[in-house]
């Protein structure tokens, strides 16, 4: 299997998940939408049959309330009041069956109409205290009992002597009801009295129609149940009703708009979920409906929490078409989802193709580029290691000859010259020198320049010590120069760190050596400061500042440049090859540092450059190489002459530099050393005496020197 396909199939795995999962979650959120408008449409359903409850309530008690202002039914009201207190009895006599005779036929007469328009169905007197059934003018054959303990709207009625309002099943009937107190104007006494109280009835009937007229979709039902039934209802009038509708799962149906009602009840499922509070979703079917059942309490209920539900209302809707159009929304996503599925990977096959076969040409390409830069790196390297073995060579081959003509120019210095001779001999001298000390920059940066970081010695340094050394190098050279040579060191230096104090060294070496060339009678100022520092690295500043002829701003970026010496006014009066400040900055690079200059031209000059070294965690004693310790062995006097003349010529060259402690010249002179391999036993001591050089122990040097020099003599 290729990489290509590969990574079609992990991206095209990786948009299926992305589509499923847009699916599933736009399918989840829709359903949960649906869901969400299920349940307001349910809390709506039950707001709306409370209020059409409560509407009926009100116009039952308007009913009451003007029949109850009737100054007729208020004085036949007084009288049947007056004739059952007089026989002594809760029916009264004759006189009070007059009088009820009298209140129902005129009652019947004057208020049928109002009965046919509210659809009342029952009027009912009741006197007080407590509820003393008078007259019940749909069942005038029922009276005289009383209804303390059921006829609770009764009791407050007459007990407040306020409106009361409310759900509740009587001796006969269940219904909402509206009671008014009643009050009548005694004719003798002329005093307002407290009769009772009217009530007007009606069944659900009302409010079950007044609730489907406004909400057609919607269908609603009223059960009862058996207890509360039982509990109240006359046992005759209870087993009439139930001759028309049975109990059902301990309810009765006391009012519905569907009689399907009555087919859910009866299904073990249907009439579980129905009849347990909350709303649902029920499936007959191929129909689906939205139910909600909620308690039905009546008066007494809702006055006493401990007593029991009435009943139970139930509303229904069918919802099989949002359901469907549900399903067919999810169908339309996943269609939909799958066929944008199906485009999106056949433009991601031929897109990943294209670029595939891009990444291929330009891998290609680069492979290409990489060869020949591997190529051309490995002719530059060559390049750089035959320039390089050109320039040891060349360097080699010219500086055996000048060493001749050096060494005959010093041996002709010492004969008896006149002045002429002497001052041509002079330039031959100085000339020589300068050429060879060309030669030993140029092939100093060779070297540099074929060495590697990694190839730099590591070891472990003072760099307080480091700096003073620097400076005892140049105390001597300083004061011939009238130049006052200052150090300024930092207070808190670490004592010892890991790095390349030699490198280092040179460069401020060759620094000072410049500053006292260009800073003739001012002072020099060799700084070191510490930076920063952790518990493993610390970051130092090494500076040199004069105040000699400074650099101008358009030579700053070229002074470090090789062989680049300012003006030539400059390069006459001071010499030099330009090179020094090329090699600083190399060995700066090479150490992980980079030269910078400050200078502002006839105000001096300041040459840095920071390095970040490893905290020494040993301390290891030295144990250096010392003339002392130097082998005492004896010369071969059968050695080549011409070894022993080119030995002479450089001990020659460098008593000089020795004498003044001149590290840079030492340093050139020791290449000449180094340059070789000298016969034995010149050899073993030539490298002690070079490494002590390099090591810059110039007193110890020139002690080694005079003892060679002696044993070469």
């Amino acid at each position: 299997m290729n990489v290509r396909l590969k990574i079609f199939l992990l991206l095209s795995l990786v948009l299926l998940s992305a589509m499923t999962t847009y699916v599933w979650f736009y399918s989840l959120m829709d359903h949960q939408r649906l869901l969400d408008e299920f349940k307001t449409a349910a809390s709506e359903a039950e707001d709306a049959f409370r209020g059409e409850q409560q509407a009926t309530e009100i116009n039952m008690l308007q009913i009451a309330t003007f029949i109850a202002q009737d100054q007729k039914v208020q004085q036949l009201f007084l009288l049947g009041k007056k004739a059952v207190a007089l026989s002594g009895g809760s029916t009264g006599d004759e006189l009070a069956n007059q009088v009820r005779q009298s209140l129902l036929e005129y009652v019947q007469g004057s208020q049928q109409i109002l009965a046919d328009k509210f659809g009342f169905r029952q009027l009912h007197f009741h006197f007080e205290p407590g509820s003393l059934s008078f007259l019940r003018v749909y069942h005038n054959e029922r009276y005289g009992d009383r209804m303390d303990n059921i006829r609770f709207t009764v009791v407050a009625a007459n007990a407040e002597q306020k409106d009361i309002t409310g759900f509740e099943t009587g001796r006969i009937v269940s219904g909402i009801r509206g009671v008014a107190p009643m009050y009548a104007t005694d004719s003798i006494s002329h005093e307002r009295i407290h009769l009772g109280a009217l009530e007007a009835e009606t069944s659900f009937a009302t409010t079950l129609s007044r609730f489907h007229s406004a909400r057609p979709s919607q269908e609603v039902a009223v059960l009862l149940t058996k207890e509360h039934l039982e509990t109240n209802l006359w046992p005759e009038f209870l087993d009439k009703l139930l001759k028309q509708r049975p109990f059902i799962k301990g309810y009765r149906v006391e009012g519905t708009t569907s009689p399907a009602i009555e087919k859910y009840l009866t299904h073990k499922s249907f009439s579980e979920t129905i009849l347990s509070s909350g709303q649902h979703l029920l499936q007959d079917g191929e129909s689906s409906y939205n139910v909600i059942s909620f308690p039905l309490r009546d008066f007494h209920g809702e006055q006493d929490s401990t007593v029991a539900d009435a009943g139970l209302v139930v509303v229904w809707q069918e919802v099989s078409d949002k359901i469907a159009a549900f399903h067919d929304h999810v169908a339309f996503l996943i269609f939909y989802g799958a066929l944008l599925f199906i485009v999106i990977e056949v433009l991601m096959y031929y897109a990943l193709k294209l670029v595939t076969t891009q990444l291929q040409q330009e891998l290609l390409k680069t492979q290409k580029k990489e060869v020949k830069t591997q190529q051309a790196r490995l002719v530059a390297e060559e390049s750089s290691r035959s320039k390089t073995e050109f320039l040891n060579n060349m360097s080699h081959e010219i500086r055996t000859p000048m060493n001749t003509i050096m060494g005959l120019g010093r041996l002709l210095s010492e004969t008896s010259l006149n002045q002429q001779q002497q001052n041509y001999i002079d330039k031959i001298n100085l000339s020589s020198k300068d050429l060879l000390s060309l030669i030993d920059d140029i092939l100093l940066i060779a070297n540099m320049e074929s060495q590697s970081v990694a190839a730099l010695a590591v070891e472990e340094f003072n760099p307080e010590k480091l700096l003073r050394r620097v400076v005892d190098n140049f105390s001597r050279k300083a004061k011939n120069n009238d130049v006052a040579l200052h150090v300024n060191l930092s207070s808190q230096l670490p004592h010892s760190l890991e790095g390349s104090p030699k490198q280092i060294e040179w460069a401020l070496n060759q620094l000072i050596e410049n500053a006292l060339k260009f800073n003739s009678g001012h002072d020099v100022v060799l700084s070191l400061q510490l930076l920063e520092q952790n518990n493993n690295t610390a970051t130092l500043e090494f500076a040199v500042t004069d105040k000699g002829i400074g650099i101008a701003d358009t030579q700053k970026e070229k002074i470090f440049q090789p062989f680049y010496q300012g003006d030539g006014s400059k390069t006459r009066a001071y010499g030099g090859t330009g090179l020094g400040l090329t090699i600083v900055q190399k060995i700066c690079q090479q150490l992980g540092g980079e030269l910078t200059l400050e200078s502002t031209l006839g105000h001096g000059s300041r040459f840095s450059f920071c390095l970040t070294f490893q905290k020494s965690v040993t301390t290891t004693i030295d144990h250096p190489v010392t003339s002392e310790n130097l082998p005492q062995e004896e010369i071969s006097s059968a050695l080549p002459l011409g070894d022993i003349s080119e030995l002479v010529t450089i001990i020659h060259q460098l008593e000089e530099p020795l004498h003044q402690l001149q590290a840079i010249s030492c340093q050139k002179i020791a290449l000449s050393l180094a340059d070789r391999q000298w016969p034995a036993p010149l050899n073993r001591q030539v490298q002690m005496l070079r490494n002590l050089i390099q090591e810059y122990r110039f007193i110890e040097a020139q002690t080694a020197l005079q003892r060679l020099k002696q044993q070469l003599v």
